[in-house]
């Protein structure tokens, strides 16, 4: 966010038969566990083509509490738009973040999520590797639908806007050089974001000192 991602934890259940970021994800998949994740979507889809995961992290905000379980419908990876809350696995474990761009390099498709609560997008991931959008969520007892993204200030909608497009123009020409990019980007994101921190820190330190005085 990049702050903590929402993450789904343990083995998916079905509902009918890492740069390691504070992102929504799926926690507890091994890499053996993403190919066998995978191969068992594959199977899924030809019967129930829904399961359901915990949710854990705070990169979504209020749209997909942290804790909360969410539906997931699998899908072909061509069938996703602009807008929509994707599962991907992503290294040791799975995702949920808005899809904010799609863009083709060679013979491959590549999708740019975003948490909606982080200017800074994620590392692009091949469409190959996402499961299907998140259809509902369950956070208070009973099963919503997924909203859109809440409103933001023009700044943060700016600046978010263009790294993805930076992101996606780089991605067009070479994807490694598109992931690394995205890569220092967070990493600048994250340095910026402590020393905010340090400095507010310090000022509220400053503050009670001189009302002590």
């Amino acid at each position: 966010m990049y702050a903590a991602p929402g993450v789904l934890i343990g083995a998916p259940i079905s509902s009918g038969g890492n740069v390691k970021l504070k992102q929504s994800r799926v926690v507890g998949h091994s890499a053996f566990d993403r190919e066998r994740l995978l191969a068992l979507s594959g199977l899924l889809s030809k019967s129930s083509r829904e399961f359901e995961f915990l949710l854990q992290g705070k990169s979504m905000g209020p749209l997909l509490p942290d804790g909360s379980r969410i539906r997931v419908r699998l899908a072909a990876d061509d069938q996703f738009t602009v807008g929509q809350v994707l599962t991907y696995v992503a290294k040791d474990r799975m995702v949920a973040h808005r899809l904010v761009r799609s863009v083709k390099s060679g013979s491959n498709r590549y999708l740019i999520t975003r948490g909606d609560t982080t200017v800074c997008c994620d590392l692009p991931v091949l469409a190959t590797s996402v499961l299907g959008p998140v259809i509902g969520c369950c956070a208070t007892g009973s099963w919503q639908p997924v909203g859109p993204p809440p409103e933001r200030w023009f700044g943060f909608r700016w600046l978010a806007l263009l790294i993805s497009s930076l992101v996606g123009g780089i991605l067009r020409v070479s994807p490694a050089a598109a992931v690394w990019t995205a890569k220092r980007i967070i990493r600048i994101h994250r340095a910026i974001e402590r020393v905010i921190g340090f400095l507010k820190r310090r000022a509220t330190l400053g503050s009670r000192a001189g009302a002590a005085l």
